[in-house]
């Protein structure tokens, strides 16, 4: 039995628990809105009402403090007004979408500051879009989230740097506030931290090329060309889909597959990254799209030197495959040469007023995960009994939802000594 490559990425876990449907992927997040919406209406609520019960003097001073609860000096967003009255105008599923996709950019900025490998600003940023899969915006911010993911991909990455060396590039940050989150996101991730990347298989099928162009190439079994008939074949492409044949030499042909490599490396690197690409499709899908999009000639071409089109999935491969190279083209990062400087002010205009929305609709009981961490420290050491009753009670509530979701993610637990499941 012949192992391939799409038999390998099956067994993996990023097939198994962090590939969707576009239904599914939408019906997960209307989830996340809905729940993380209830929540910080409620914890408002509470506060609303414990802080009505307060002596004017000490409301007052509980309300100043609530803006440094972050601790992190910088403004995050983070300051919930929980003394209005007003019912708390929480974000929608496509507003939190849109934060999330800023996060992500403003992830790989980080990745590019601290001058990071291209696989460990990949894994962040697909630590960050699974976390927030599950995870409301609203509820853990993005800023206190992105370090945290960053340094857990380099750890995964084999790119090891200490916390305190990484907590030091970024100004008035401890390396307790990058750690506070850390447990709480490889909880989100499911423990899954291998992330498969379509930058390998990029570089597989341009060295293939390659060897097309110089008439090395050998065909399938089944193909009655020979290695100089699929170059001959590969000098005539039209350079353009419908365009008219040309008639390439040898150096010219080699440049133009080290053209659509640059063309397609850069989309992989960028919107590949910051659209549902991975939660869609395979690695594979991912790159030849992205080919595809620097390409469309040379890349069919190729495609059909590795399956025929007379092969039963051919016609279904570039069906997905267009569908894929049409949700890379779509992020803004693709198209912003074409956008005009109105249009990015707008832009810009857009994503500020939805952060200051943020501002007004944090769950005001994760506000500070320093606090949380130790807290949730000292519950291991102490038990919640020597918690004041109401904070227990609450924590106690928490681990009982975090543990039910669990379960139903991934499944009850195994039967000890031949008995039932607990």
């Amino acid at each position: 039995m012949k192992l391939t490559e799409d038999d390998s990425y099956r067994t993996s876990t990023q097939y198994k628990h962090w590939s969707f449907t576009p239904a599914q992927l939408a019906s997960q997040r209307r989830k996340t809105n809905a729940r993380a919406s209830a929540r910080v209406r409620a914890n408002v609520a509470r506060q609303r009402a414990e802080r009505a019960q307060l002596p004017d003097n000490a409301n007052a001073n509980a309300s100043a403090s609530e803006t440094d609860r972050t601790g992190s000096g910088v403004d995050t967003g983070a300051n919930t007004p929980v003394s209005a009255d007003h019912e708390v105008d929480c974000l929608t599923q496509d507003e939190e979408m849109r934060l999330v996709d800023t996060f992500c950019e403003r992830a790989l900025e980080l990745g590019k500051f601290c001058k990071f490998p291209t696989e460990v600003t990949a894994t962040g940023i697909q630590f960050l879009r699974r976390f927030y899969l599950f995870n409301s915006p609203m509820t853990y911010e993005g800023q206190n989230i992105s370090r945290t993911a960053m340094f857990i991909a380099n750890k995964t990455e084999g790119n090891h740097t200490s916390v305190e060396t990484y907590a030091a590039r970024f100004p008035k940050v401890t390396a307790e506030q990058v750690l506070a989150p850390e447990y709480l996101l490889v909880q989100a991730l499911r423990f899954n931290f291998e992330i498969r990347h379509p930058f390998r298989g990029l570089k597989g099928g341009h060295m293939e090329l390659l060897e097309m162009a110089r008439g090395h190439f050998a065909p399938l079994p089944a193909d009655e060309r020979t290695s100089a008939g699929v170059q001959r074949e590969m000098q005539h492409l039209p350079l353009k889909p419908g365009g008219p044949p040309t008639q390439l030499a040898v150096p010219a042909l080699e440049k133009r597959v080290a053209d659509a490599y640059a063309f397609a490396s850069n989309v992989l690197k960028t919107a590949a990254l910051l659209t549902d690409a991975y939660f869609l499709y395979t690695p594979p899908q991912i790159w030849l799209s992205a080919h595809l999009l620097a390409d469309e000639p040379l890349t069919l071409f190729y495609l059909s030197a590795k399956l025929p089109p007379t092969h039963p999935a051919h016609a279904k491969t570039v069906t997905t495959l267009a569908a894929c190279a049409a949700l890379l083209a779509a992020h803004r990062s693709f198209t912003s040469d074409t956008t005009s400087a109105d249009a990015k002010a707008a832009r810009n205009k857009a994503d500020a007023a939805l952060i200051k929305k943020l501002r007004s609709c944090r769950d005001p009981d994760k506000l500070d995960l320093v606090k949380l961490n130790q807290a949730q420290k000292r519950d291991a050491v102490e038990g919640s009994g020597a918690l004041e009753g109401g904070k227990a009670k609450r924590r106690k509530i928490q681990r009982e939802a975090y543990e039910k979701e669990a379960d139903e993610f991934w499944g009850p637990e195994l039967a000890k000594n031949g008995g039932r499941p607990v």
